[in-house]
This record gives structure tokens, sequence and C-alpha cells, in this order.
């Protein structure tokens, strides 16, 4: 396996990305301090999101100046970089980049809803340009308008299938506007935009699926918001019929692919001795059949598909403390195992690595590596020629020695159960008697693992040490430890948390006196339950998009549709639960907080209505608390600009810094 400048293509590739590089960041100084600065760390890449053409000749990239953002083709053998499509519009922002076919690009960009009712919004809008920059463009200027108040879909970005025997045109899903009708697929010239009718909408059908030849053969319905369902048929002229029925949130079979040789086999997922595994299951006899792969400690996370056409699953993803392959095909496990060594030769150490994008053939790719201690990089792949050369570094000004690594460690909650962490020490400082900063995960039916991960970077190359504890609730780890989060927002979710900075001061790394804490979305709540309820061992606290109260979240649920009926099972509130809620609401107890608060939200979050943080900044306002809020005006739950990107992160550290103090690094011995 051949690295860097030794393959037949790297001398002439990388200079040129590199010239693109500079062009883009011309003019601003490039910063050498040992200390990472917000921007190194969360400005948008110069140039990211490589994008390989089905013949594999052409690379497309999107390169960025600040918020402006621009499309750039070259051939992947060398050759001029030619810009084909500029987006200044700071409403229309780029979601992402790919190649319908060897001569046209598509995009999918974030829009602002023009038809937004009670709440600003977002929408996404597809683009297409030429690889020669001809023809660029919103597509959806000819596209019928849906109901009787002549409205658009919102979201027009869902492919279904890119029908690679069929270059031009595409399957695309839209979904209507109005909750009591059904989408539909469509059949996409992906030139002009014009559509024709592909398969028409069915009751309570809110996904439809294509398998390999891109016939549509499944649906999922959630019907009464309380049932799944799958609708399939072998035969594609057939009609559907309904082939599994189940409770939401039971553990029984959900489609999780099709099968590339067998039209009456699909895959699916099902819980089995607490975790989730992979069965094949026969369509025709509407039933079970074998495990394919199950893993002892996780659930699994899905299909590793062949690139190539024949579409083969060559294995199962799982996830412990980072990605993995359980392989089914041994010359793909060979083939992984070269990559590994010779990424590992390479960088130093085990990394990360993606499939970005691959040629029709599946010959030429380009691979995503990155791991906690490396920054997203790119590399192109020939399989043929046992070649890789690299393409594109997203943060080259990041030096390995101002990285900080992290490590997987375990506590015990309070009842016993034991709540897998991840752990960073800052490189350099000795591990004891540091600031803390427990970093919450969102969901919470999420979790953390160990990757790059800018936020924990920032915090360590402070002088931060970081704790993220995948608590009771976190999804990934098993049925037990997820189901034992349901209805435990602020009370044994918040204990895992809790136990976590204990057992944080018990190690002695933790200064007591010093502990702060931090999160998004649910980790918001997090961050404010625990400021409430535990004010004694918190110094500072600061949520992004957070729930302050969850009443107020679910009164919110006519704007804001989750899915199934999702609160009554994980989160509560039905008519006895309203004690318990209230009793959990940052909110409500705001008299409790002692510790300075910072809180941000964008005013378009389509997730988390922005008057979550208002009252909560009105309400610490009302009870003279020390707190600052920052509101986006433009932003989504979480970021599409920079500039408010770089403005929350910089307020952030400042923060922490300001309320923690991180005492003064030694100075090395000579």
């Amino acid at each position: 396996m051949l690295l860097a400048g030794r393959s037949r293509y790297g001398a002439r590739l990388a200079p040129a990305l590199g010239a693109l590089i500079a062009l883009a960041v011309s003019g601003e100084a490039q910063e050498a301090s040992s200390a990472l600065t917000v921007r190194q760390l969360f400005s948008n890449p110069s140039v990211t999101s490589p994008a390989l053409s089905d013949d594999g000749q052409t690379v497309a990239v999107i390169v960025s100046k600040g918020d402006l953002q621009f499309i750039f083709t070259r051939p992947l053998a060398g050759g001029a970089m030619k810009a084909v499509a500029k987006l200044d519009d700071p409403d229309i922002r780029l979601n992402w980049l790919e190649w319908a076919n060897s001569k046209r690009l598509l995009m999918s960009v974030h829009a602002r809803n023009p038809n937004g009712v009670g709440m600003r919004s977002r929408v996404t809008r597809l683009y297409g340009v030429d690889a020669d920059g001809k023809n660029f463009g919103w597509l959806g200027k000819r596209w019928p308008y849906l109901g009787q108040m002549k409205l658009q879909p919102f979201y027009q970005d869902q492919i279904v299938h890119w029908t690679p025997d069929d270059p031009d045109y595409l399957l695309i899903q839209f979904d209507s506007p109005y909750r009591d009708e059904w989408p539909r697929v469509q059949k996409m010239n992906v030139q002009t935009g014009a559509l024709r009718p592909h398969q028409g909408a069915k009751s309570m059908v809110r996904e439809w699926l294509a398998d390999k030849a891109g016939d549509i053969r499944a649906g999922i319905a959630y019907r009464e918001d309380k049932y799944y369902e799958l609708w399939t048929r072998v035969d594609p002229e057939a009609d559907f019929e309904l082939t599994i029925r189940k409770e939401a949130f039971s553990h029984e079979e959900e489609f999780l692919g099709f099968s590339a040789e067998d039209p009456g086999k699909i895959y699916v997922n099902r819980d089995l001795d607490g975790r989730t595994a992979i069965y094949e299951y026969d369509l025709r006899a509407k039933k079970l059949g074998e495990l394919v792969y199950a893993h002892p400690e996780v659930d699994v996370d899905g299909l590793f598909r062949s690139p190539a056409g024949d579409w083969r699953v060559l294995g199962i993803r799982y996830t412990t403390d980072s990605p993995q392959i359980h392989f089914l095909d041994e010359a793909a496990e060979r083939e992984r195992a070269a990559l590994h060594r010779a990424f590992e030769q390479e960088f130093g150490q085990a990394v990360q690595i993606y499939p970005r994008s691959y040629s029709k053939d599946g010959n030429r790719q380009i691979l995503h590596v990155s791991a906690d201690t490396q920054p997203p990089t790119y590399f192109a792949y020939d399989r043929k020629l046992k070649q890789l050369f690299p393409l594109i570094d997203e943060r080259p000004d990041i030096r390995r020695e101002q990285l900080s690594e992290t490590k997987r460690v375990t506590y015990q909650a309070r009842d016993g159960l034991a709540i897998p962490a991840y752990l960073t020490l800052p490189r350099g400082h000795e591990a004891k008697d540091l600031p803390l900063v427990m970093l919450i995960h969102g969901g919470p039916w999420a979790r953390d693992l160990i990757q790059w991960d800018a936020e924990v970077q920032l915090f360590a190359s402070r002088g931060f040490a970081v704790l993220q504890p995948n608590f009771r609730g976190s999804s990934g780890l098993g049925t037990p430890h997820l189901e034992a989060g349901y209805r435990e927002w602020g009370q044994k979710i918040q204990d895992d948390i809790t136990d976590g900075v204990k057992w944080a001061v018990a190690q002695g790394f933790a200064d007591a006196d010093r502990v702060g804490i931090y999160g998004g979305s649910f980790g918001g709540y997090a961050t404010l339950a625990g400021l409430a309820k535990t004010h004694e061992l918190y110094r500072a606290g600061a949520a992004y998009a957070s729930v302050t109260d969850i009443e107020f979240l679910l009164q919110d649920d006519q704007w804001y549709s989750w899915g199934y009926d999702w609160h009554e099972t994980m989160v509560g509130g039905e008519r006895g639960d309203k004690e318990r809620l209230r009793a959990a609401s940052p909110l409500r107890n705001v008299a409790r907080i002692r510790a300075p608060v910072l809180l941000g939200h964008g005013v378009d979050d389509q997730r988390v209505h922005v008057r979550q943080s208002q009252r909560m900044a009105d309400a610490l306002k009302r009870d003279g608390k020390q707190y600052e809020y920052l509101e986006f005006p433009d932003e989504i739950h979480g970021f599409v600009l920079e500039a408010n990107r770089v403005r929350w992160y910089e307020a952030l550290i400042a923060f922490f810094e300001k309320n923690l103090a991180p005492r003064a690094k030694p100075a090395a011995a000579n």
C-alpha cells in the first residue's frame, strides 16, 4: 500500500489543493500559538467535502472563506481548478454535495422557510450545476405546489435512489407540508428538475425505500404515533403487503436494508439478549431468518456494503469506544486491515476510516480519516493499484502536539449501574487538581465515543480536563442501559452525571472547587438541571439550544414533530407526571441556581423553540442571577454560519476561563 507523493497522482494533486487552500484564506494571518484558538477549531474548513464523479475522473470540493462558499472541480489526476458555483447569500448554506453522474453536481442547501407559521424555520432546497459551471440554480422552479395553500415541500433533498444505470435521473421523496398528506416518490431529471410520478402516497407511510435496482419495494409507516409498520413487496409490480407491525418502542423487527442477491430477503434489527442484533428476514414467508451478527457488549449500527455497484453486504458496523466493522467478506477484511496499517504508519496512531465518496465501479474512492488527536483529512484511494495519496487536510494549521488523547473510563452510579465515560486530560499538565468540564451529550438517546471532537480539544488545550459520561438513557450500549433512562430526565440521569463529578474528584485529577458543566439540547437541559439540583458541585454552567422546561417542550409538540408518541414512553407527560416534570424543571427552579450561567439559542431552531432559552434568561434576570444570553437570529439546532459558531465558542471558552480560572501551566524544566 503506497502513501503520500509516491503514487502516480499524489505529486501533482496535493500541491494544487494546497494552493487552493492558500487562496481561500489569503490575507488572514495563521496563528502559530501553542494554544488552540476558536478559529482554528470552529471556522469553516477552507476546503472540505470532496466528492468523486461516477467515472472517477473528477473531484469536486466546497471552498469557504468565512460564510462565502464556492464549489470547485478539477481532474483527479491533476490540472486546473475551476470555480463552478458561488453561494454568497447567508440564508442559503450548503448541506451536502454529490455527483448525480460524471457531468452534473447536485447540492442540498439550508434555506429560510418562506411559509413559516408560528415559528421561524429552515427548509432544504436542491440545487444543481454542471461540472463546467453551466446551468447553476435551484431545481425546484418547475415543481408543482402542494395543497390548497400552494406550498412547496419543506424538504427537497430526500434522495431515495441515485439510479446509476439511468444517470440522467434520480428518485426523490417529497413530504407534504400537511400532516394528513403522505409523501410520494418522483423521478427527477437531474439537468432540468422536471418530475414525473413514480410512487404514489400510501396512508401513514412516511418513508419509501428502494432496492439495488431502484425499485420501490418497502415503505415505513407510524400509525397512531404508537405502531411501527413495514409494508413490502417482492415483485416491484405487485401491491404492498403489511409485513411487520409492532409497538413503536418494542424491540421486535425493524427494517435495516435489502439483500443485494435475493429480492425475497431483507435485513432487520431485533433485540437479542438486551442488544440490537441483525437478522435476515424472509419476505415471502414473512418470517424471521438466521442471525447475521450480534455483538456481546453493544448494539449493532448497520450494514457495511460494497462500494461497487453490486451492493453486497460486506460487514456489520458497530461502535465500542470507536466505530468498528465485523466483516462477513474475507477479501474486504484484508483490504481494510491493509488500509489501517498504512494509515497507522503514516499518522503513528490508530485512525477511523469512512468512505466519503467513490466512483460508480467502486475502484476509486475518497476516504475520510480522523482520530481523537487527528483532525479530519481526506485521501484518494485506487483499489486496483493499491495506492493512496493525500487530498485535503481540513485543519492544516493544527499540530498533533496541541491535541490531547481521550481514554475510556468507567465509574459506578449510586445504584450500582456501570457508567462508561470518556476522559480527556490536558496534554502537558499534571493529572492533579485540574479544572473539570462535564461535557454532556444531547438526546439523551445518543452517545459519546472516542473520535475527533473540536469541543473537547478546545477545553483541553486551555488546561481543562473533560469528562463525557454515557449516562443511563444513552443509546448504542444495549436495551437495559437505554431504558434505564426512560422518564428519568433530571432524576436518575442527573444522578449519573453528579456521580461522575464525585468520581473525578475522588480520583484526584479534578479540583472540586473548579467544576463546570456544559451541553447542547438535552445536554443543555442537564446542565441547567445540575446547576439547580446540585448547585454545590458547579462553579459555572453553559447551555446551547437547551430545553429548560419539559412541560413547555411537550406543549410545543404541535410545531416540533418528534415521531412516535415519544414523550409518553421516554420522557413523560401524562397527567400524573406533572408534579415530577415540574420538580425537574430548571426554569421552575431558578432560585436554586448559584453559579454563573451562559445561554445560547438559534431563533430558527426547529427542534427546541427559542422561547425555551428566552424564558430561562428572563427568569434568571428576575431572580438577580449572574447570566449571559446570546441569541443567533439565523441559526437552527446547531450552527450553519461560521460567524455565529465562532461567536458562541469564543464566549464559551472565555466564560469557563473566567469562572473556573485554570491555574497557570508550570514552566517546562530545562
